[in-house]
C-alpha cells in the first residue's frame, strides 16, 4: 500500500508508491556519452583557455594566482572564476523594493587534472584535499561583507545539469539566504542520527559520520551525508572530522554508482556562515523528472522505499 510520509522537522511530503516499486535494475539507461578530454578548457595544458585561477594546489601545498602571472601548471585542484557567472562580485545596490543586483561569487572548482576523477572514484587522498578545498573557499568567501549565503554543489552528468564533463564542483554566493536555508534554522539532527543509525534506512556510518536514506525521501536513493557533531558549515569541523565526512560521502557515492551503473546526480551542502544550521551533504541521484503533479503540489513521487534503497547500498 503506498504510503505519505513527513519530513523529520518541516511540513514537506512525499509519496511513497509502493505500488510502483522498481528494482535497482530498471533504473539503469543508456546515458549520452560524457565529452572527452581533447580540447577540455580543464585539463592540463589548456590553462589559457580559463580565466586565471584564484587558487591552486599543488600536492597539498596551495596558493593564489597572482595577477598577471601566467597559468599554473603541475596543479592538483584549481579555483576559477567562472566564465558565464549566475552572480558578479561587487557591493549591493537596492534596485526596487522587490529586487537587488545580482551581487555575489560565482566559482569553478576544477577537482582533479584527470578529466574523469569524479567523487565516487577518487582515493581516500584524494576526497580529503577536495573538501579542503571546499572549507578553504567557503571561508574566503564568506568574509566578503555583503555574502550571506554560500551555495556549495556539484552536478554529475548531462541529466544533472552538468555543461562541462571534467570534474568540477561549484560554488555561488549570494546576499541574501533562501528559504531552503532559512526553514533550517533551529533544527537538531541529533535525535535523527540516534534514530537512524542501526535502523533500516541506515547505509553507513563511521567515527565521525552517518549516511541514512531519509525517511521521506523525495528522490529515488537519495542520500544524507551527516556529521555526529553538529557544526553550522564544513569550516568548523575539525580536521579529522572532515576527512572522514569526506571519505564517507566518497563511499556512500561509490555505492551509489556501483549499483544504478554510475548514474547522474547533484549533490548540495546544507550550511551557514552564522545562521543556526545543522550542516550535512545531500545526494540526489537524477532517475527521474519532476512532473506536473511535483510542479504543482511540491509532493513528490518516489517508487523506491528508503528501507529498500538503503538495503540496497549496504549490500553493494
Amino acid at each position: 500500500m503506498s504510503e505519505l510520509r513527513r519530513d523529520y522537522f518541516l511540513d514537506r511530503w512525499v509519496i511513497i508508491a509502493t505500488d510502483r516499486a522498481r528494482r535497482p535494475s530498471d533504473f539503469i539507461r543508456a546515458r549520452e556519452p560524457p565529452g572527452g578530454a581533447q580540447g577540455c578548457s580543464f585539463c592540463p595544458g589548456f590553462e589559457d583557455k580559463t580565466p586565471p585561477s584564484k587558487a591552486s594546489y599543488f600536492d597539498g601545498d596551495h596558493r593564489p594566482d597572482e595577477p598577471g602571472r601566467p597559468p599554473l601548471t603541475g596543479w592538483t585542484v584549481r579555483v576559477i572564476p567562472n566564465l558565464y557567472p549566475a552572480v558578479k562580485e561587487g557591493g549591493v545596490m537596492l534596485m526596487n523594493d522587490m529586487s537587488l543586483s545580482a551581487s555575489g561569487v560565482h566559482e569553478v572548482i576544477v577537482e582533479s587534472p584527470v578529466h574523469d576523477r569524479h567523487p565516487q572514484f577518487m582515493s581516500d587522498d584524494e576526497i580529503k584535499r577536495l573538501f579542503r578545498v571546499y572549507r578553504d573557499r567557503f571561508s574566503k568567501i564568506a568574509k566578503i561583507p555583503y555574502v550571506r549565503y554560500i551555495s556549495l554543489f556539484r552536478n554529475y552528468g548531462r541529466e544533472a545539469g552538468a555543461s562541462l564533463a571534467h570534474a568540477h564542483s561549484q560554488i555561488i554566493a549570494l546576499p541574501i539566504v533562501p528559504r531552503e536555508i532559512t526553514d533550517q534554522r533551529g533544527l537538531d539532527y541529533g535525535p535523527v542520527i540516534k534514530e537512524e543509525s542501526g535502523s533500516p534506512r541506515a547505509v553507513l556510518e563511521s567515527a565521525h559520520t552517518v549516511a541514512i536514506a531519509p525517511f521521506a525521501s523525495c528522490y529515488t536513493y537519495e542520500v544524507w551525508v551527516i556529521p555526529k557533531r553538529k557544526c553550522r558549515n564544513i569550516a568548523e569541523m575539525t580536521d579529522e572530522e572532515r576527512d572522514d565526512f569526506a571519505v564517507t560521502s566518497r563511499d556512500a557515492l561509490s555505492r551509489l554508482s556501483k549499483l544504478l551503473s554510475d548514474p547522474p546526480y547533484n549533490y548540495a551542502f546544507v550550511q551557514s556562515i552564522d545562521d543556526d544550521v545543522y550542516l550535512h551533504l545531500c545526494i540526489y541521484p537524477k532517475l527521474g523528472i519532476e512532473a506536473g503533479f511535483e510542479l504543482n503540489t511540491r509532493v513528490h513521487i518516489n517508487s523506491v522505499t528508503p528501507e529498500s534503497a538503503a538495503k540496497s547500498l549496504r549490500e553493494i
